[in-house]
């Protein structure tokens, strides 16, 4: 089939995999083609890589459009929208130790709009990605009070550099939700979190949350009242242990305030790094939250944005920071989506969302 060369264009240069990534749902969705030239172009493996692909073909495969230019290496992808209805039934191998969550993070859109089950391998606790425990944790029950309403299920953990790891994720058909107000942080209510390791021994993961504990009791950065408050409420971090084709171990913690709000941190284990180390970093990455008192931390915000410009109505949220991943993919969203996206401030700063209207997106699926 010839397709009409895209008119919108991207610069995949600007904001990296999340570029790619971001265009080709936004394109499904609004049923208009996209071509994004220069793709992390100055990433020291530039190009397509392993888990951009697997996201693009998810979106692919999800929406019946058809990708050009979607191997390995590539410096340029395009998408063509199709009109696929009924549910998902798809599953998408990612062939490496890529991260699942950012596949996830590309196709849970679209998933929601048409309803169904998505399966994807590869990893699942991955460096510079979100882990599933923070999918689980922080953005699903935000999803859920707008009305989205997905279940994320953990068959087995993978990590570089094997993989290997499965999830199962299901969600019922929506076909909107208004917009996300999110702007008050009452104070943490309750510490809560999960410690956890694969093929390894059990003191690490033991190891893992005592540090973290101890790093959250000294509560650096807060002012006297914030460490009172933190120290007095309940701290309930749990271990998991579980055998699968990777070695691995990690944390994830959150903090909830009394209105159910959640904030979130985490950290990774890598050889040579002790258990330690990696307890001290998630809690001094939830402190560092915590200090700013915004209610949307850093691995929501720009998540957030996609959801928001989505949305039936406007939206306003207090974000911790307006880094350049927030600020490169609310521009491509007043591009593609139509969206007008103010962002005041830097740390914290206040994001409001008026979506480009229904008229803007396709209606496949419905």
């Amino acid at each position: 089939m010839t397709h009409t060369p895209p008119s919108w264009k991207v610069d995949g240069a600007i904001g990296g995999g999340q570029i790619v990534r971001t265009a080709v749902a936004i394109s499904a969705l609004r049923g208009v083609p996209v071509r994004v030239d220069n793709i992390r172009r100055s990433r020291g493996n530039p190009g397509l890589q392993r888990q951009h692909l697997a996201a693009i073909l998810a979106v692919e495969r999800i929406s019946g459009g058809a990708l050009a230019g979607a191997v390995k290496g590539s410096s340029w992808v395009e998408f063509f929208p199709g009109a696929a209805t009924g549910l998902v039934r798809e599953t998408v191998d990612i062939g490496s130790a890529g991260s699942t969550m950012l596949v996830l993070q590309a196709a849970l859109p679209l998933l929601a709009r048409r309803g169904g089950t998505l399966v994807v391998t590869g990893g699942t606790d991955n460096p510079l990605a979100p882990p599933i425990d923070w999918f689980r944790e922080i953005l699903v029950p935000t999803l859920r009070s707008i009305g989205i309403l997905p279940g994320i299920e953990l068959v087995r953990r993978g990590f570089f550099p094997v993989g290997g790891g499965e999830i199962s994720v299901s969600c019922p058909a929506t076909q909107s939700w208004p917009g996300v107000r999110r702007t008050d942080w009452s104070g943490p209510a309750k510490i809560a979190g999960v410690a956890y390791s694969s093929s390894l021994p059990e003191h690490v993961p033991e190891r893992i949350r005592a540090a973290a504990l101890k790093e959250l009791r000294s509560g650096k950065g807060l002012s006297a009242d914030a460490k009172s408050a933190l120290r007095a409420c309940e701290h309930d971090v749990r271990i998991e242990l579980s055998k699968g084709p990777s070695p691995g171990a990690g944390i994830v913690l959150w903090a909830a305030d009394a209105n159910g709000v959640r904030l979130g941190a985490s950290a990774l284990g890598e050889r040579g790094k002790p258990s330690e180390d990696v307890g001290r970093e998630a809690g001094a990455w939830l402190l560092a939250e915590l200090a700013v008192g915004a209610p949307v931390d850093r691995h929501l915000a720009d998540q957030l944005l996609v959801w928001a410009a989505l949305a039936s109505s406007p939206s306003e949220f207090r974000i911790a920071e307006a880094t350049e991943h927030v600020r490169s993919c609310a521009q491509l969203l007043r591009e593609g989506a139509g969206a007008r996206i103010d962002i005041e401030g830097t740390s914290p700063a206040v994001v409001r969302v008026t979506p480009g209207g229904q008229e803007h997106f396709a209606t496949n699926g419905r």
